[in-house]
């Protein structure tokens, strides 16, 4: 590994198990999930101050909301479309939201192989998946664009999780990872009831089976 920023946050756990964590501000760095005892890598991003200011002054109702199987060519011009559907106002605030999913959508592509991927926008107001639990599939590309980050923590260290901060992008391995380590690694929707706060999270899965360092079936 030749990231100069890399940073293992959880140790390794063995062989056996994928819990580790791996944290740069290089993209490359997602590239690393397939490595073994990786159980989620993490892009450090930090949006700038104007973008979060827009986003975070919006009406919830005014957030995009998107729930679709898509080419990864086509990702821009979906989330465009659930703006206009929620009136997201024009702009280039706008159009840095639909540009950096997009973004993330085709690393996402590229990383896991996948030239379908099943693309969600949620408006989050509840306490959405509070359970610590881990996902049903090969992986999963998490990023937070208003409101606090996905929680993730090692089994028994639930009372001390790692939090996103907003523009993280995440890649977590699910159960149905292939092969014989076994994830571990567990994830949240940060319990926000009744504060007050909504959050805009951004997910991507494969739309297809995903095998590292195969294609796709």
């Amino acid at each position: 590994m030749s990231f100069a920023r890399v940073q293992n946050v959880v140790p390794f756990p063995g062989a056996s198990r994928a819990r580790a964590i791996l944290q740069a501000r290089d993209p490359e760095i997602l590239q690393e999930i397939a490595a073994p005892g990786i159980g989620a890598v993490i892009w450090q991003r930090k949006p700038l101050p104007e973008f979060l200011d827009w986003i975070e002054a919006l009406p919830v109702s005014s957030l995009p909301q998107l729930r679709t199987l898509v080419s990864v060519d086509a990702v821009e011009a979906c989330v465009q479309a659930a703006c206009d559907r929620a009136g997201t106002p024009l702009g280039p605030m706008r159009d840095m939201l639909a540009s950096d999913i997009a973004a993330l959508g085709f690393i996402t592509s590229e990383v896991m192989r996948a030239p379908l991927l099943h693309l969600r926008l949620d408006v989050v107001t509840t306490d959405a998946c509070r359970r610590f639990h881990i996902d049903n599939m090969t992986a999963r590309m998490l990023c937070t664009y208003r409101g606090a980050g996905t929680q993730i923590a090692q089994p028994g260290q639930e009372q001390a999780p790692l939090d996103l901060t907003a523009g993280a992008a995440a890649i977590l391995r699910g159960t149905l990872w292939p092969g014989r380590e076994k994830t571990g690694l567990l994830h949240r929707s940060p319990p926000i009831s009744g504060t007050g706060q909504s959050r805009l999270l951004l997910v991507i899965d494969p739309g297809a089976d995903y095998r590292p360092g195969g294609a796709v079936h």
